[in-house]
This record gives structure tokens, sequence and C-alpha cells, in this order.
């Protein structure tokens, strides 16, 4: 079940991004500190829609749908939505949650009447970079590296 965020979620969110986020500690340089920000990632609720997918009663997800007008980074159009921070528990993997979640986000971009949706990924996140592409995704230009790991800006257009 996708769903919306509420305050009680808060712990077991963060909690779910610092797991999805793990399998990557060798690979940011200061990983310390680039996790405590990943640590953080309910705190995105007051900056847009923070989709939580549900599983046995227990947070096994979650993704930002930044839409158009709202708070983002200076790399995306103001009248875009942006995906942020798609986690899905490492032991919930495979059974189409993350799909399911950015789903829900596209949903919410197309309601926004936004042209298109925009989200920064890395070659290291293999997995979710496949299904960005094979949603529609397109790599647009690199992004500067964060803590070392390389990024590019992708976007998905809806009109």
């Amino acid at each position: 079940m996708i769903r919306d965020y509420v305050p009680a979620d808060r712990a077991a969110v963060n909690a779910v991004a610092l797991a999805a986020f793990a399998q990557y500690a060798g690979d940011y340089a200061d990983w310390p500190a680039f996790s405590a920000g990943i640590g953080r990632m309910a705190d995105l609720a007051g900056d847009g829609d923070l989709l939580v997918a549900e599983r046995a009663g227990r947070v096994a997800g979650a993704v930002v749908h930044v839409g158009p007008g709202r708070p983002r980074s200076a790399i995306y159009p103001d009248d875009w939505s942006v995906l942020r921070m798609l986690v899905v528990d490492p032991d919930r993997r495979g059974g189409g949650i993350g799909r399911a979640l950015v789903e829900a986000a596209l949903e919410r971009a197309v309601r926004a009447h936004a042209p298109a949706v925009g989200l920064h990924t890395s070659p290291i996140m293999a997995t979710a970079l496949r299904m960005y592409l094979a949603l529609g995704f397109v790599r647009e230009h690199d992004l500067p590296p964060i803590r070392g790991v390389p990024y590019a800006r992708y976007v998905l257009r809806l009109t």
C-alpha cells in the first residue's frame, strides 16, 4: 500500500533510508556526514509529498515528490516535479515497491500539471537507474559528483 507520510512514520522512514543507502558506504567520501543527511529523510516532508510504502504494517520504502513551485535544487526548473530519495528496505527489494512508489509520485506530477519530472541518480544505484530508464526517464547531463560519487540529471517529459 502506498500512502502519505504521517509524523508517526518518522523513525521508520529514516531507518529505511539509512538501510537502503548502507550498501554505498564505501563509495561516498565522508560517509558519516553524508549518512547523517540520509538519516533525516523524513524532514523532506516539509518540502514535498513524502510517500510511504507499507507492507504488513511496516514502512518498506519511501520517496518524495516535490511539485512545481516548491523549494528544490537549482538544477531543476521551477515548473517541473522532482523525485527525491527513493528508498526501499533491503529486505523488501525485488517485490515492486520502488516501482510502485515512483508510479505514485508520477501520478502526483501529472495531477500537478508538471511538464516534466526530474531526478538525479548515480550509476552505482544500478537497479534504480534501470527502473528509471524503463519508465522513460532520459539522461540529460552529468552533474558535479556528490562526495566523490558521479551523478547525472534525468528527465521524464510529461507534455
